[in-house]
């Protein structure tokens, strides 16, 4: 059948009468069908019993003249638009016999073919399949080849059958696909034991067009991005576009007022006209920062991202909320929860609590904590054989924090013992 926008109507053969019969359009007969490939030049191939049957489809049919690779391809699309140039497909036998199933290699049908699944063309018309799935070993229909196993077979476009791969699972339903490396892979989603992938390097070329190679894409400069070029803006400096010198520690950072505004509300703040004494000053101080730390948040306030090291992620944790930048700041505790340790979750966990302590209501750090927390009593035990001196530190130094830790750990033990039940 054939469904153009909500209209279905006959490609080939009939509904209410099934047979082996070639012919144009409703004259031809199907029976058992259960797969379909296209080759993507004008013809579809189909599973029929013991056989492979093409169907070539009109040209009228086809929105535009597609290429095909080879000479047995082409031809077939001159027959198709010769034999069914008045709207009608012409069906034919391709390989294979009615009358008996096999793993008999050779033409049209002098081949011989089995309980084959997995019906897959390539661009130059060749159909791929794996034949000898065996429902039931001990059918007394089967043939000799029983214990032959599956195996991959190629249906060339003159109707030609070669055997490709022996040995495989018999007692598996595979199901193929060529990938755009050429290779076909044979998958099973559920039969005996798990699911299984097998890939096969035949060098196969896939219907749809590959890709060109990177080397083939047209020279010419990478396109541009805004946080690329003030990326490189910030890189580029002093390059005497700066108006504004931040000096925090012992170095010297040149930046531009109106990125600084714009991207953060402290310096917003502290550059505002009718505020601060700093608002027409050419240098600024930012006591007690750390230069790597500001290095970091300034690269993220011309970008809009930046790589937190673990070991500077505290380090920028704090002067991010302290610069009023929730968003580094979350990144940056992101990478101080990615990156703790048995031997460094206490040091973190004593961090994360005086952070809260010294801003109030946590203001971002309490999310942080409560995560440390959670880490430290799934790995209790890692922290007892690593932390060493640290964990008598945690006890002496926040002992309502180390409480706290107890009783979350008396409640995980017992949700686990719970759950073993």
């Amino acid at each position: 059948m054939r469904l153009v926008d909500d209209h279905l109507t006959p490609v080939a053969g009939r509904a209410d009468e099934e047979g082996d019969a070639d012919g144009l359009g409703p004259a031809a007969r199907l029976s058992g069908s259960a797969y379909l490939a296209s080759d993507g030049a004008g013809s579809i191939y189909c599973s029929d019993d013991y056989r492979i049957r093409r169907i070539q489809l009109p040209a009228a049919w086809r929105a535009a003249a597609v290429p095909h690779h080879s000479a047995a391809g082409a031809a077939g699309a001159a027959g198709a638009q010769a034999g069914a140039g008045a709207g009608q497909a012409v069906t034919q036998l391709q390989a294979g016999s009615t009358a008996e199933g096999g793993y008999a290699d050779g033409r049209g049908s002098a081949a011989r073919l089995t309980n084959y699944s997995g019906l897959v063309a390539d661009a130059d018309g060749n159909i791929y399949l794996a034949d000898g799935y065996k429902r039931h070993h001990n059918d007394d229909d089967d043939d000799d080849d029983d214990d032959d196993g599956c195996r991959v077979r190629r249906v060339s476009p003159d109707g030609t059958v070669t055997t490709l791969v022996t040995d495989l699972p018999g007692d598996r339903f595979w199901l193929s696909a060529i990938l755009p490396n050429g290779y076909l892979a044979l998958g099973i989603s559920r039969a005996v034991g798990a699911a299984q992938l097998l890939l096969v390097d035949l060098g196969l070329t896939p219907v749809l067009p590959q890709l060109p190679a990177a080397a083939d894409a047209p020279a010419g400069p990478p396109p541009r991005s805004l946080p690329a070029d003030l990326g490189a803006l910030l890189d580029a400096q002093p390059d005497g576009t700066a108006d504004l010198t931040i000096r925090v520690g012992e170095r010297r950072f040149h930046a531009h007022r109106a990125i600084l505004s714009a991207r953060c509300d402290y310096f917003k703040q502290r550059l505002a006209g009718d505020g601060f004494a700093d608002a027409r000053a050419a240098e600024l101080e930012l006591p007690d920062a750390d230069p790597a730390a500001f290095a970091l948040l300034l690269r993220w306030l011309y970008t809009g991202s930046a790589t937190v090291p673990p070991d500077q992620a505290r380090g920028v944790a704090e002067l991010a909320d302290r610069l009023l930048l929730p968003p580094l700041c979350a990144v940056a505790q992101g990478v101080v929860a990615a990156s703790v340790t048995a031997g460094s979750v206490v040091d973190c966990l004593l961090w994360a609590a005086g952070c809260c302590e010294s801003r109030g209501s946590g203001r971002g750090f309490g999310r942080l904590l409560a995560r440390l927390k959670e880490w430290y009593v799934r790995h209790h035990e890692e922290v007892r054989r690593e932390a060493g001196p640290s964990r008598q530190r945690l006890a002496a130094t926040a002992p309502a924090l180390t409480e706290e830790l107890m009783d979350m750990l008396v409640d995980w033990e017992r949700d686990q013992k719970r759950q073993r039940r």
